[in-house]
């Protein structure tokens, strides 16, 4: 069965959790509550203006309220043992908590409507190096952050994109994951994978464990670092490559990044509108269909039904 041309954009949704154990000072310079909820505001505009759907995957500790936080003992309580929250409880108590809860991001994306709320884990903690009882406690806190909010989680980001222990996710309940891009050759290979402009589609990866393996597709180019190396106009021609082969021949074209990029490489707006306007203009003239995770799981599981 051919796979329909699809589009999906996700993003991790993390604030200060994704660094938690690297903290540069231009992270507590730009990740604060006021430049996060900025960065999120022309995110959700962009993608009003093309009335294109996405998946918000949020660190679930990230969206909790200061009053909320106090129901979670694993926040609250200093455990010498816990390496991962250390980093958290060190910036606390020297009085950096701006930009680790923003409860305003996800209240803007649920205000917003037509978005898919997906989890990125409940403090960022790598689930796939850890044993499978401590996968399922920290997919149980973001299930447990998820029902405080009214939401239900139906698919996964993996933090740091390190996919493993699925058998936990699973028996937690999702329907599927955002899968890991195989590719060697580190950051480098990553940088100089930026300066081609033919990109291919991916085709279905079917399931893994009871799961839909999301195909992983490709992290938007931040423009940050070396990587405001690559110019702009190449990296709108990478994306019009990629989506004009997808509506031909079907595929996935799955686009990634941080809302934060935004705000470190404040020019990566400018280039993700143009691609977002191609995503349109292929979607309006019936070639391409956009999807957030979820919808793109329950298709994918109907036609394996089918099939």
């Amino acid at each position: 069965m051919a796979s329909p041309p699809t589009f999906i954009m996700s993003l991790d949704c993390e604030g200060k959790w994704g660094m938690a154990d690297g903290l540069k000072s231009y992270h507590h310079e730009a990740l604060t509550t006021a430049k996060i909820t900025g960065a999120y505001r022309q995110l959700l505009g962009m993608l009003a203006r093309y009335e294109i759907s996405a998946t918000f995957a949020f660190v679930m500790a990230f969206t909790l309220s200061e009053e909320e936080r106090k129901g979670f003992p694993l926040l609250e309580r200093r455990d010498p043992g816990d390496e991962w929250l250390a980093h958290y409880w060190r910036d606390l108590d020297a009085g950096r908590d701006d930009g680790w809860h923003v409860a305003e991001a996800l209240d803007l994306v649920s205000e917003a409507g037509g978005h898919e709320i997906a989890s990125h884990g409940f403090c960022h903690r790598p689930l796939a190096a850890i044993p499978d009882g401590a996968a399922s406690r920290e997919l149980a806190e973001a299930a447990k952050a998820a029902k405080l909010k009214g939401i239900t989680l139906d698919t996964l980001v993996f933090p740091r994109n390190e996919v493993g222990n699925l058998r936990a996710v699973s028996a937690a309940g999702y329907l599927g994951y955002r899968e890991r891009l195989d590719r060697r050759g580190g950051r480098l290979a990553a940088l100089l994978d930026e300066f081609s402009t033919s990109t291919l589609p991916q085709p279905p990866l079917g399931e893994k464990d009871g799961l839909v393996a999301i195909p992983p597709g490709h992290f938007f180019n931040w423009r940050f670092g070396a990587r405001r190396l690559v110019p702009p106009a190449v990296t709108v021609s990478r994306w019009r490559d990629q989506l004009e082969r997808c509506a031909r021949e079907g595929g996935v074209v799955h686009l990634w990044l941080h809302p934060h990029n935004l705000i470190t490489g404040p020019k990566t707006a400018e280039v993700l509108d143009k691609v977002l306007a191609d995503v349109a203009r292929l979607r309006d003239a019936g070639r391409i269909e956009v999807l957030t995770q979820q919808d793109y799981c329950r298709r994918e599981a109907n036609r394996q039904q089918a099939a």
